[in-house]
């Protein structure tokens, strides 16, 4: 039998084509015997460690009335009472009530805790006017914003200046409050006493 040319191309790809087809069959009839195979399959488990990016403790600076003013690393979650604890606990003229001890700490948070003479409560029964003067040591928000000069966030400056540092010993010392320099102490320095 002679064969043209064309006609062995056409026989040959025929032959790939069936055998091709043959060796699929008898890969999925391999795969069919394989899955029916009742030995088990073995998997193994990788272990992943997963960090925890959480931070697990606050630093925080503790000072005024402790027995230990410093810089205290405490467990996330952990409130103000147990910073001044860390601190060696509250001296005796610490003024607790005037903080909030439940409060959460953040962490890099300072926290100061007051002594009673240093906050006195703008309802103090000693007068905060003498002579006509604003006591700058007892005055309330109210009355320092009287003064020239001196509204809200100023008022306020002055009386925490007073919680954390302690009363004012001269008029002079209410220019260490920030945001109140000799311009504005010059305008209120015949109004104010201490």
């Amino acid at each position: 039998m002679n064969f043209s040319l064309k006609q062995w191309i056409v026989i040959v790809v025929l032959v790939s084509f069936i055998a091709f087809g043959a060796g699929m069959i008898a890969g999925k009839g391999a795969a069919k015997v394989q899955s029916s195979n009742s030995t088990p399959v073995v998997t193994t488990k990788e272990t992943v460690e997963i960090k925890d990016d959480t931070p697990k403790d606050v630093t925080v600076y503790v000072a005024g009335a402790v027995k230990k003013s410093d810089v205290y690393k405490l467990p996330v979650g952990s409130i103000v009472k147990d910073a001044i604890e860390k601190a060696g606990g509250a001296t005796k003229d610490a003024d607790l009530v005037a903080i909030n001890l439940a409060q959460k700490v953040q962490d890099g948070e300072e926290i100061v805790v007051p002594t009673k003479q240093s906050n006195i409560a703008p309802s103090s029964t000693s007068s905060s006017k003498n002579n006509g003067k604003i006591n700058i040591n007892t005055a309330s928000l109210t009355e320092l914003e009287t003064l020239p000069g001196i509204g809200e966030v100023k008022g306020n400056a002055i009386i925490q200046y007073r919680k954390t540092h302690g009363a004012f010993k001269s008029t002079h010392d209410i220019t260490n409050v920030s945001g109140i320099g000799e311009k504005t102490f010059e305008k209120i320095e015949a109004l104010i006493t201490v």
